[in-house]
């Protein structure tokens, strides 16, 4: 990759450091996880997870990992949060990266007002929204700038939330433990596996033809975020697709050579290869199928979807090496239309 680098702009050297960078955060992020912090949400009642962009999707992991060990957990978008019934057996997990997002920090304080407990789940320990915690939340990306696209902050808010979960997890469930001590010790591994997969995913990408994120379960979150990056660097338009609702109905507007990628759990089964053949003999896609190596040896699919997410993040990466290595920035006035921090 090095003769590629030193080709690109400094915003695309910034983001792919991100990416990069995901080797040691997320182990560092989890070893920073200790009882203390999940001892915050034993004995509630309701568990409301809620961000924006690329940490609603966390939200969303977050939802996964604590459904999975028996909590009451939901996420939503800041301005839902008028839509529930909050109290003092709630705990609001806020989830900003950079700790600056203003709709957050407001649904924030709603909740306080109506004596939910507040944890802010952080890159940015001193952000605007650590003023609203009861309680922090603190990852470790290694990241010096939230102004490009924030790989490493979001999959370190992940790795949080599952080192949380496995706290909590009353029955000591070997296989989460197993895997979170396995994704730990694999970063290197990790990313060079990602890289490969987000190259031969770029291959099917064309511009101004949309690709298709097509998943279920945790590995939405994966197909969220791939969206999201795919939008940010605005070669293409991503979009996120629930497995069953894509056979339903987004199918009827698929235009042949349209790209589509399958995110599941490895290694696949029986279903991934029919549904693979429905894409690309029926419909007419160009379809690649996303799931973890077994090298890996990552067994549940809450986490596998942290590899999955990093190759996608990878995938709209090397797409704008592709067709846009001059990139200096995310598409402007569009990132201020909405002033959103």
């Amino acid at each position: 990759m090095k003769e590629v680098e030193q080709l690109v702009t400094k915003f695309l050297d910034i983001c792919y450091d991100s990416v990069k960078k995901q080797e040691q955060a997320i182990p560092k992020t989890i070893d920073a996880v200790d009882d203390a912090a999940a001892s915050v949400l034993e004995d509630k009642k309701q568990i409301v997870l809620v961000g924006c962009g690329d940490s609603y999707a966390a939200a969303d992991y977050g939802r996964w990992a604590l459904l999975r060990v028996g909590f009451n957990a939901l996420f939503v978008s800041p301005d839902e949060i008028d839509y529930l019934r909050l109290g003092k057996d709630t705990v609001v997990i806020g989830i900003t990266a950079s700790g600056r997002s203003l709709v957050t920090i407001d649904a924030l304080q709603k909740a306080k007002s109506q004596g939910a407990t507040i944890v802010v789940l952080t890159d940015n320990e001193d952000g605007t929204a650590s003023q609203e915690a009861d309680h922090l939340w603190v990852t470790k990306s290694g990241v010096k700038t939230y102004n490009t696209s924030p790989s490493a902050p979001t999959t370190a808010a992940m790795g949080y939330l599952l080192a949380v979960s496995s706290i909590l997890d009353d029955d000591s469930q070997e296989k989460l433990v197993q895997d979170i001590k396995q994704l730990k010790s694999i970063g290197k591994e990790l990313i060079t596996w990602a890289e490969k997969e987000g190259i031969a995913i770029s291959q099917l990408t064309s511009p101004n033809v949309p690709v298709y994120l097509i998943s279920e379960g945790p590995n939405h979150v994966a197909a969220q975020i791939g969206m999201m990056k795919f939008n940010e660097y605005s070669i293409l338009k991503g979009i996120a697709a629930i497995r069953e609702e894509f056979r339903h109905h987004y199918n009827i507007s698929i235009k042949d050579h349209e790209s589509a990628v399958l995110v599941t759990g490895g290694p696949g089964d029986s279903s991934d290869e029919v549904y693979m053949n429905v894409l690309t003999d029926s419909l007419k896609m160009s379809a690649y199928h996303l799931r973890v190596d077994e090298k890996l040896k990552l067994e549940l699919p809450l986490v596998q979807t942290i590899p999955n997410t990093i190759a996608l993040q990878m995938a709209a990466y090397h797409t704008t090496l592709r067709y846009d290595q001059d990139k200096e920035s995310f598409k402007l006035p569009h990132a201020e239309a909405f002033k959103i921090y």
